[in-house]
């Protein structure tokens, strides 16, 4: 029978925009599939399977030329359909001569592909992800590459009790692993609540919103996932009486876009988009290099974890704690999901 091993009728990112420039392949392995990306002469984004048609060169290691991609080997050029339209030295192309193409388009600062069925693929589907490009936020952003299944980075964001034990330096402290976590699902996400009340500021909210060690705040997570590997995570810290001078209410959203690389590692797109201290670049970048630090911290942990789980491509446990239920209504949920897929593709497959 047919199996999906990833989800692809779904949209995932692909890079961010500024990382595919004009005149330049761009390759990106993607969900186990080799691909290349460049831009038209107007700027519109291209993506196909990075194998020429005719020895399986990777196309990526060619030049754009006008509106086409030509391969470096023997120089025939393909089109943004993927068909091959022109091949020195002949006038007549073999009708299969191409290569395929996927739908791929820009939207808040990234470029968003999808790997399924090209005919599904409605970009009104595409997450909203508006505070990367909205004037009323400022983003810290950066990229990761994660020796993990991307399971294991869902995991870790929708259980954040972790962040006592492995952040205790940054955002971590006794309040967010001892706080009970509430959980509901909905048709197509699952939302993960946890509030601290009455608690101290660890030291990144300290930073940011001006805060000592000792002054109580209120604070909160809210995580919301989307299939297959979207979490974001609406956190912040409200003072409370007496409220020091100078400090502030701290709002943000930690934007997670995991998009599987291969069965074992992951690429990993990350923004902190901030509500509160607009017009401070230098907080723009103490943010951007804490939270990198913080997901540093989280890499050496999941990749220590991939080297230990039971099964590499598809890690499951046989223990469960209380704050596991995030975790778990998302793997099932995911698991529906891929089950839809690989009936689907095994219907195909028999005619």
């Amino acid at each position: 029978m047919a199996s999906a091993e990833f989800l692809r009728n779904v949209w995932q990112v692909a890079a961010f925009s500024r990382e595919i420039v004009p005149g330049t392949p761009f390759a990106r392995t993607l969900c186990n599939l080799p691909l290349v990306m460049y831009r038209t002469r107007v700027g519109k984004l291209v993506a196909m399977d990075d194998r020429c048609a005719h020895r399986n060169a990777p196309l990526s290691l060619g030049k754009v030329v006008g509106d086409t991609l030509q391969c470096g080997y023997h120089g025939a050029c393909f089109d943004a359909a993927g068909k091959c339209v022109s091949v020195p030295g002949q006038a007549v192309i073999s009708m299969h001569a191409r290569v395929l193409s996927y739908p791929i388009v820009e939207r808040h600062k990234l470029a968003w592909i999808w790997l399924g069925d090209a005919a599904k693929a409605d970009p009104s589907l595409i997450p909203n992800i508006s505070w990367m490009d909205s004037p009323d936020w400022v983003c810290s952003e950066g990229y990761t590459n994660v020796a993990a299944h991307y399971q294991l980075l869902i995991d870790n964001l929708l259980d954040l009790s972790h962040e006592t034990y492995v952040h205790g330096k940054t955002i971590g402290h006794d309040a967010v692993a001892e706080s009970p976590a509430s959980v509901e699902e909905t048709a197509g996400q699952v939302i993960v609540n946890k509030d601290m009340p009455d608690c101290t500021p660890p030291p990144f909210y300290q930073h940011a919103g001006r805060f000592a060690p000792t002054d109580r705040v209120n604070r909160w997570q809210r995580t919301t996932f989307t299939p297959p590997a979207i979490c974001v995570i609406d956190v912040g810290v409200t003072p409370l009486p007496p409220v020091r001078e100078g400090a502030v209410r701290v709002g943000g959203q930690v934007i997670n876009l995991i998009t599987p690389e291969t069965d074992t590692t992951s690429h990993y797109f990350w923004a902190f988009a901030r509500d509160f201290r607009l017009d401070e670049p230098a907080l723009t970048e103490y943010l951007r290099a804490a939270v990198e630090a913080t997901f540093a911290e989280d890499e050496v942990m999941l990749e220590a974890q991939q080297k230990r789980v039971n099964h590499p491509t598809a890690p499951s446990f046989d223990v469960a704690f209380k704050s596991d239920i995030g975790p778990t209504r998302a793997r099932k949920m995911v698991t529906r999901m891929l089950a839809v897929e690989s009936e689907a593709l095994a219907m195909r497959a028999a005619g």
